[in-house]
């Protein structure tokens, strides 16, 4: 496990003190598991969007675009000014 300083405003690490001291957990541990958490989030909404990525089929979206709204005509109420 390694260490390194942290600079946090103040009212931050008040509002992590108080929250680390309700669930009955040191300040350390709030903060380590606080940042798991999102580092964790991050990594899956990479993957998932990766993933998504892999399976796109290059230039569906410009027929799909292509094909949308042929034959009408905007709407009054979308129309540009």
């Amino acid at each position: 496990m390694s260490s390194f300083p942290l600079r946090i405003p103040d009212d931050l690490k008040a509002e992590a003190t108080r929250l680390a001291e309700m669930t009955g957990v040191s300040l350390n541990q709030y903060v380590a598991t606080a940042l798991a958490s999102r580092v964790g989030a991050q990594v899956e909404a990479e993957r998932y969007f990766a993933a998504r990525g892999a399976r796109a089929v290059p230039g569906r979206a410009k027929e799909i675009l292509a094909r949308s709204g042929v034959g009408n005509q905007p709407r009054d109420d979308d129309r540009v000014a």
